[in-house]
């Protein structure tokens, strides 16, 4: 919505890899990896039943992909910033899955030879500062999410090395329309896509009341779930009350995919219909005041804090004011659709356990 601001942090946070860059988009062709030696574990074994999911405990080995193992041990060092206590079965597997992801995406930029280099990065950090609006904010953003600026530098690069791949592979299919590749499409947008979607929806750009929150959200399917999200709900009350970081802990405990990625910025009543209750949407704009936090409050199968970033009127917007927006949206569409079709292409030559990995995104 380019009539409302929203907190840096917010911007930074949100979508894939929290900065300018592109979601990871990718694709690759990758042969199989040989099956583990006799002396490996016997469940990594396994060609055809699909393994159980292991147990995210322990130190062993959560998954194996390809030649690569990422350890539980692994897992929990990427979620350091959280208590043991709170870190969920639920919570290490999904992360679990982000990172076994990952390691196919790279080692498939590996096999193609294509690397990053230190101009590259150095331009792309220039970009996120840019964005930012001023260095004092950027580092804001690095200390948040990624603790030291060398950190940060290392986690781009592979966002890069990732968008790289998938331009690779695009790039492959034109040159070579016969040749075995990931179906990726492009992420631009025409303009006669923008024009076609707002005059399509018009009611999107008119004159309406919109708000911007942010939310923990924890999800649950059955009671004792419930009382263990309850109580992990109830400790992160505790956090906010003790002056703890919002922002943060919504972005690290979150289970939710909606409010992991921050999307309930500049929406509107109907926006939000079909993800939150009446009730809960009515409250959110009706009774929450800018900077308030509300209490605990679950909608359906989630439990789930608020906090009231901002609360405006839009005014109607005519085509040149809502392009940009539009062209956002469909880009991250696309993006996000290109994710998944690079995942399931490598992985169909790829060496998974266990073997149901990405089965339950």
């Amino acid at each position: 919505m380019s009539r409302w601001m929203i907190p840096v942090v917010l911007v930074a946070l949100s979508g894939a890899g929290c900065s300018g860059s592109p979601a990871p988009l990718q694709a690759n062709e990758m042969a199989p990896t040989p099956r583990p030696a006799a002396d490996e574990p016997k469940a990594q074994q396994a060609p055809v039943a699909a393994a159980p999911a292991p147990a995210p405990s322990g130190d062993g080995i959560a998954a194996r992909v390809n030649n690569d193992i990422i350890t539980w041990k692994d897992v929990r060092d990427v979620l350091k910033d959280i208590k043991p206590a709170d870190q969920t079965p639920e919570l290490k597997k999904s992360k679990l899955r982000e990172m076994a992801e990952e390691r196919m995406f790279l080692q498939a930029a590996k096999k193609n030879n294509l690397t990053i280099t230190e101009l590259e990065l150095d331009e792309a950090q220039r970009r996120d500062v840019k964005m930012y609006g001023s260095e004092e904010e950027f580092e804001k953003v690095i200390r948040i999410r990624h603790g030291t600026k060398t950190a940060y530098r290392e986690d781009k690069r592979k966002q890069l090395l990732i968008f790289k791949l998938y331009r690779h592979l695009l790039q492959q299919s034109w040159t070579n329309p016969g040749k075995d590749t990931p179906g990726l499409m492009l992420d631009f947008v025409s303009p006669e896509e923008i024009r076609e979607y707002y005059f399509s929806h018009k009611d999107q750009f008119q004159s309406i009341e919109q708000i911007a929150f942010i939310r923990i959200g924890l999800q649950f399917s059955v009671k004792a779930e419930e009382e263990t999200k309850t109580a992990l709900a109830e400790s992160l009350a505790r956090k906010l009350e003790e002056g703890a970081e919002f922002t943060m802990l919504a972005y690290f405990y979150s289970d939710v995919r909606r409010a992991k990625d921050f999307r309930d910025r500049g929406v509107s009543r109907k926006d939000l219909e079909g993800f939150y209750t009446p009730e809960t949407i009515r409250y959110l704009f009706d009774e929450m005041k800018e900077g308030q936090v509300s209490p605990i409050i679950k909608d359906g199968k989630t439990l789930n804090i608020f906090k009231m970033e901002q609360k405006f009127k839009q005014k109607e917007e005519g085509f040149e004011e809502a392009q940009i927006k539009i062209r956002n949206m469909k880009e991250n569409q696309k993006r996000e659709e290109n994710r998944r079709q690079l995942r399931d292409y490598l992985r169909k030559d790829a060496y998974l356990w266990p073997t149901d990995l990405f089965d339950f995104e």
